[in-house]
């Protein structure tokens, strides 16, 4: 058989390209021959996503959390689907243990303060706002301990699907915007884009 990694970098190239289908069988094989890798449940339950089947989707995306439970991202991709799917308390649930991995994860931050205002905790959800605002301009200053390389920015690029160069130019618009509500929104759309079509 081929190279793994080769291969890992196809069924990425096939999800941006929303060649679905074709991404789900270059993950499927994946998963039959590796089996603890947590990147290929993690990629599937994205593929999964995107073809409407919530179940498989998060079973993949349980699957990657049991692999490596130690990993912020792989709760806060959970999140994310489970919060599309309107189950509010898991994903909040999630987002939660995403952070007390990594505190300076913005994204998750903000992410979990969308889903308390949804839920009527709006001084909570300002606290969240208001750190994802102070962790976005210190990774942006550049004083964060993550820098502006490495996994943890990887992480936050949802599921790999956003290139570092589109990320890089758009977030410089998206950034200044954050401080209003809709700015928020704004912002929030921006990071979930990694899941949705641009």
């Amino acid at each position: 058989m081929s190279n793994p990694e080769k291969r890992y970098q196809e069924g990425i190239r096939l999800l941006k390209s929303e060649s679905y289908d074709k991404a789900l069988n270059v993950f499927n094989q994946l998963i039959k021959e590796f089996p603890m890798e947590a990147d290929y449940w993690s990629e599937r339950g994205v593929v999964y996503f995107h073809l409407k089947k919530k179940t498989s989707s998060l079973s993949d995306m349980d699957k990657a959390v049991e692999l490596q439970p130690l990993k912020s991202y792989r709760y806060s991709s959970r999140a994310y689907i489970r919060g599309h799917y309107k189950m509010t308390n898991e994903a909040i649930s999630d987002y939660k243990k995403a952070i007390e991995l990594d505190p300076e994860d913005a994204v998750a931050e903000n992410n979990l303060g969308m889903l308390e205002e949804q839920l009527g905790y709006q001084s909570k959800a300002k606290n969240r706002f208001d750190r994802a605002d102070e962790l976005m301009k210190e990774m942006i200053d550049g004083r964060s301990d993550q820098g502006l390389e490495g996994e943890q920015l990887e992480a936050r690029n949802i599921q790999k699907e956003i290139n570092s160069e589109k990320f890089t130019k758009s977030i410089w618009t998206e950034i200044k915007q954050i401080g209003s509500k809709e700015g928020r929104k704004s912002f929030s759309k921006f990071i979930k884009s990694g899941f949705k079509k641009t």
